[in-house]
């Protein structure tokens, strides 16, 4: 799919990948992670499309949900730990790699 404003989307990527180190430094905080996923799902969306591969990449790389082993709560409410293979460290460097590529491309 084209992207309509590349100059735009591609700040748009980076705002979400700025927002990473203040993540980080907040434990990180699994309420703050999720508001950031929400929105760099949304920012993806707005740039490459809702049905996009670029999309479907960061859900791969980041956005892996339902019960997963250690992880309290029911459903799509749930805390999800800080370490692991899908704690929010490792997500969060995942999607930094898929962040960088996909606004490397829009350069």
């Amino acid at each position: 799919m084209a992207v309509s404003d590349p100059i735009r989307g591609r700040e748009r990527i980076e705002a979400q990948l700025d927002a990473i180190g203040r993540l980080r430094g907040s434990g990180p905080n699994p309420f703050d992670y999720n508001q950031w996923d929400d929105r760099t799902v949304q920012v993806i969306a707005a740039v490459f499309g809702a049905d996009s591969p670029e999309l479907e990449q960061y859900q791969q790389a980041a956005g892996t949900r339902g019960r997963l082993p250690g992880v309290r709560g029911q459903g799509e409410n749930m805390t999800l730990n800080i370490h692991g293979p899908w704690g929010i460290r490792s997500r969060l460097d995942r999607a930094e790699a898929v962040l960088r590529a996909l606004a490397a491309r829009l350069a």
